[in-house]
C-alpha cells in the first residue's frame, strides 16, 4: 500500500453538449478501467481562457455540460 503523502490526485474535464455525451465519452475511453470516478456534480459552465490581459470566451459563450473525473495516482 502507498502512503498518501506520496500520492496526487489527477483530474480530466469532458465538456460536451449534454450529459449523456460526456458519460458516453468517459465510458468510451475506458476511463473506469483507469480508475477515474466522478469528482463532483455534472452541471452546464460558461468558458473563459485567460491569458495575461486577454480573456476569450470559448464555444461563443454558450453553456455546456462540464463533467470532471479524479483518481489517486503514485505520485
Amino acid at each position: 500500500m502507498i502512503p498518501s503523502s506520496e500520492q496526487r490526485d489527477e483530474y480530466i474535464t469532458i465538456i460536451a453538449p449534454t450529459a449523456n455525451e460526456a458519460m458516453a465519452q468517459f465510458k468510451a475511453r475506458g476511463l473506469d478501467a483507469l480508475g477515474y470516478t466522478i469528482a463532483g456534480r455534472i452541471g452546464r459552465h460558461q468558458f473563459t481562457l485567460v491569458g495575461g490581459e486577454d480573456t476569450q470566451e470559448l464555444f461563443s459563450g454558450a453553456g455546456m455540460i462540464a463533467a470532471t473525473f479524479a483518481r489517486r495516482v503514485a505520485g
